[in-house]
């Protein structure tokens, strides 16, 4: 009766339900599994008749399972009893680029497994998290995102003795842009700027738009400061370049601001400060150039009223409390 009821709801779940019986070595340690027993929407998920796997070897038949190292957490489940849970990427010749939900318990000397598809789940979860990291306007790394990769980089380099740059850059005279184009022209330029200061960059670096017309450059690592003065010259020519608005072609420059660790910051709020400092040195000069920060700058700075450079980090600050 018991085994009745017990086949009638597993033939019937809505999960995915496998029983496997234990191989063990000479020793009597559990090694692999035979399928044992597949009910319907898991027969469906492989793909083949299940009648067609019963009594084959699990590692046989799915390879994937040793690539992944689940078969040692199904044999540690049998040897300790305790069961396991974890959610897994499936990309084999069975089961096509799926997330499974996994939950696997003892039985007697193998195991039973319920599992479930979470693949629309985890792209929701993605895509959260991704709105979450990114601007939504450029598809940029956004301030939070900036947040943790420059604290990772301040770490990282402080334990391996190497060095970090920033680049702070503001779009010139953008808000009279702005003003005399449209909000939506506007916009469609600051994504173009986006889309070419990443051109200017490597595969490792961040390039992040922190509100308004202003994006930093988390450059992780450099040979020299001739690879600094290059990559933001690079982005100055490049976003030089006439970008077509309807019938009109806008000229851009920007102005951009270096700070390198650690001679210019040693934590993210100074290299975030410094760099601003750098900045606005290269605006009050004559725009469209880049600046290096170095201690000299400081001067020039404390005789300025106002600035954004504690607006910017003040706002850094407060994203990493959250």
């Amino acid at each position: 009766m018991d085994h009745a009821r017990f086949l009638t709801a597993a033939e019937c779940s809505l999960d995915d339900f496998y029983i496997f019986d234990g191989i063990a070595d000479a020793s009597g340690a559990i090694v692999d599994f035979t399928f044992s027993y597949i009910n319907p929407n898991a027969e469906r998920r492989l793909g083949v008749p299940r009648e067609s796997l019963y009594g084959k070897v699990l590692t046989e038949v799915r390879p994937f399972m040793i690539k992944s190292g689940l078969i040692h957490q199904y044999r540690e489940v049998v040897r300790t009893g305790v069961p396991y849970t974890c959610e897994v990427f499936i990309d084999d010749e069975m089961i096509q680029a799926t997330w499974l939900n996994v939950q696997v318990v003892r039985l007697g000397n193998g195991i039973a497994i319920t599992s479930r598809d979470v693949t629309e789940h985890r792209r929701r979860s993605d895509h959260v998290h991704y709105l979450a990291h990114h601007d939504h306007l450029t598809g940029l790394a956004n301030r939070t995102l900036l947040h943790e990769r420059l604290r990772q980089a301040v770490v990282h380099a402080q334990n391996q003795g190497r060095r970090i740059a920033v680049f702070l850059i503001d779009v010139d005279c953008f808000k009279q842009i702005n003003d005399s184009l449209g909000h939506a022209d506007g916009d469609v330029l600051l994504a173009t700027v986006g889309q070419r200061l990443l051109s200017s960059v490597g595969e490792a670096d961040t390039v992040a738009r922190v509100g308004g017309d202003e994006f930093v450059i988390l450059m992780p690592d450099f040979r020299g400061i001739e690879d600094i003065e290059h990559c933001g010259l690079q982005m100055i020519r490049n976003t030089s370049e006439p970008i077509e608005i309807g019938l009109r072609k806008v000229r851009l420059t920007l102005s951009v601001g270096v700070s390198i660790f650690p001679e210019g910051g040693r934590t993210a709020e100074e290299l975030l400060s410094n760099a601003d400092v750098a900045m606005y040195n290269v605006k009050d000069t004559g725009r469209n150039n880049l600046c290096i920060f170095d201690e000299s700058l400081l001067l020039a700075a404390r005789a300025r009223n106002g600035g954004s450079t504690t607006e910017l980090v003040d706002e850094f600050a407060r994203s990493t409390s959250v």
